[in-house]
């Protein structure tokens, strides 16, 4: 099953335990790998950013810091 780009997301969300952050493609791109793990908001706010601008997926920020 195939997905347009509306259907697809861009989340970033704490990791547990607060250990860093998470972007994520949902649903999972089929034979691409576009998840990272990031110490730092901003580069991970940077990789979510890109993958938006390169794909036109929205972002949602789960982190709370997007106004931060």
């Amino acid at each position: 099953m195939s997905h347009s780009n509306s259907d697809r997301m861009i989340e970033i969300v704490l990791e547990p335990f607060g250990a860093g952050f998470d972007v994520r493609v949902l649903p999972p791109v089929s034979g691409e790998n576009l998840d990272a793990e990031f110490k730092d908001y901003r580069k991970a706010r940077r990789w979510a950013t890109g993958l938006r601008i390169n794909h036109g997926w929205r972002i949602r920020d789960r982190t709370g810091l997007a106004d931060a």
